[in-house]
């Protein structure tokens, strides 16, 4: 018995040192710029506005874990126009340690823009909808660009491809 429970913790522990090896190599790859393996890429999406008839934005990065969402924007030097970050479950979101002011469109759980944060800046503390079960972080400007209005349908489809290039 006392066997089983020495291998069980040691094959934790290997376990946590092989997570902990990958995650090493992921952040020097990334830091070098270096595009991570196909297949390891994050998904990319076109968002539509439905109400309007025309695209938010053709690169938009789906955040749906809790790690992609703590991460984020951060360490990004900007978004161009047509980039976006949409996080799901969020309702929350801050802008402390980015480099760049972005525009907040919270949306409720059948994708219809609850609220419009226009070019909120670095180092805001925290930026809330009580009503909002998912965001879409923009380029600052982009929303008043795209006309993004509360009452807006958003919809998110794969992008042609649908992996990042």
């Amino acid at each position: 018995m006392r066997d089983r429970g020495m291998r069980a913790r040691m094959l934790v522990v290997a376990g946590m040192a092989g997570l902990a090896a990958l995650s090493l190599v992921w952040r020097q790859a990334s830091e070098a710029g270096k595009a991570p393996p196909r297949g390891e890429r994050e998904p990319v999406m076109v968002c539509r506005n439905l109400t309007k008839g025309n695209v938010v934005a053709s690169r938009v990065v789906i955040a749906d874990t809790s790690a992609a969402r703590r991460k984020g924007l951060l360490g990004r030097a900007s978004l161009t126009p047509d980039e976006g970050m949409y996080l799901e479950p969020c309702h929350s979101v801050h802008t402390i340690g980015m480099k760049f002011a972005i525009d907040i469109v919270f949306l409720d759980p059948q994708g219809a823009v609850v609220e419009v944060r226009a070019s909120v800046p670095p180092g805001v503390a925290m930026v809330t909808s009580r009503k909002a079960r998912s965001t879409l972080e923009l380029a600052a400007g982009a929303a008043a660009l795209r006309r993004i209005e509360v009452g807006d349908k958003l919809d998110f489809a794969p992008a042609k491809g649908g992996e990042g290039e």
